[in-house]
């Protein structure tokens, strides 16, 4: 099997980003800081040597804002607006060299319809069969939805041809622990991992109401499937009422997060909230949840979903493909992300 594990892309950015900091920070050595007093002098002027070394590379760092920001001043959010004006020309250039580097896909010949008893068509689907490659009969199931997966999702962008390659020829590159790229079908998160989450959500579209933006762009890519079940405690046992006095608690004990959480049921689309008392998040998902055959306007494809609890596997009984993630990787896959897999 595959597992998930950290892009190696990731890493080169994240090391790009450091040095990048590291040369733009400003020129005052340090060093002074750590100077040690004369002979005979007291300590406390080595302290005093310290302090004022560090406040002088705190105040330097500061006012050097402007260089590792791209010239834009975050401290200002009366001209934010008028600056994200400013570099809005250098972003609509990006998103087009993006919009360019994705092509179609090139697998749309293997697209077949599914036909009705009775006439007509319930959707068309990705064919691997009709890939006409031996190799296909060999991989395990689970294989196939991640090959079904990434032929979907092929755009030569995030997932390309060479990754395609890679899964079918899964019995030499599994042992080389090659990577490849997943886009799961949704995401599971429970209370505790799926506040920080939608509190993400929620500034992100304050920050587009402060760009003068449409805020109600911002929105899961992927459903979303948050079972509020980690918050309740047993305070009250051994009588008839115990459920609806814990209940009570919990409730009252948990009424901000509650009442956001339902907020962002309501405010976010592709977002299904389930509210406290209705089970435990794997019973929920096994239950009610788990689609196995999604059909998301006319196509269709295997139900998979990562989740942010070790459980998530629960799933896999009913056919279902489940990760146990963290939940930046749970976050990415709702912003549309692809999850790596080795």
């Amino acid at each position: 099997m595959y597992i998930t594990t950290a892009s190696s892309s990731a890493f080169s950015l994240l090391r790009a980003s450091r040095a990048r900091f590291a040369s733009s920070l400003p020129s005052v050595s340090l060093s002074r800081a750590f100077v040690p007093p004369a002979p005979g002098a007291s300590p406390l002027i080595g302290q005093q040597y310290r302090s004022l070394s560090f406040s002088a590379a705190a105040r330097s760092l500061r006012f050097s804002v402007p260089r590792w920001s791209h010239g834009v001043d975050w401290r200002s959010p009366l001209s934010l607006r008028a600056q994200s004006r400013a570099v809005s020309p250098v972003i609509e250039r990006f998103q087009r060299k993006i919009a360019t580097m994705a092509s179609e896909n090139p697998f749309e010949g293997i697209l077949t319809a599914l036909p009705k008893p009775g006439g007509g068509e319930f959707g068309k689907f990705y064919s691997l069969p009709a890939l006409n490659d031996p190799r296909i009969d060999k991989l395990p199931y689970s294989i196939r939805i991640l090959l079904e997966s990434a032929i979907r999702n092929c755009d030569n962008f995030q997932v390309t041809k060479d990754d395609v390659e890679k899964i079918i020829d899964w019995e030499k590159s599994s042992p080389k622990l090659v990577e490849i790229p997943f886009k799961p079908a949704r995401v599971l998160l429970q209370d505790f991992t799926g506040v920080p989450a939608v509190v993400d959500l929620a500034c992100m579209r304050d920050a587009m109401n402060k760009l003068g933006s449409d805020s109600n762009k911002i929105n899961p890519l992927v459903p979303v499937d948050l079972v509020i079940d980690h918050s309740v405690q047993v305070d009250v046992a051994r009588s008839e009422n115990a459920v609806q006095a814990n209940m009570e608690l919990e409730f009252h004990r948990n009424k901000e997060r509650f009442a956001f959480l339902k907020w962002g049921s309501t405010a976010f689309h592709n977002m299904l909230v389930v509210p406290p008392g209705s089970g435990i998040v794997h019973q929920v998902n096994l239950e009610y949840l788990g689609r196995v055959v999604f059909n998301t306007e006319g196509m269709l494809y295997p139900d998979s979903v990562v989740g942010t609890d070790s459980h998530t596997t629960m799933i896999d009984g009913l056919g279902v493909a489940g990760w146990g993630v963290g939940g930046i990787e749970a976050e990415a896959t709702m912003l549309g992300q692809s999850s790596a897999q080795l």
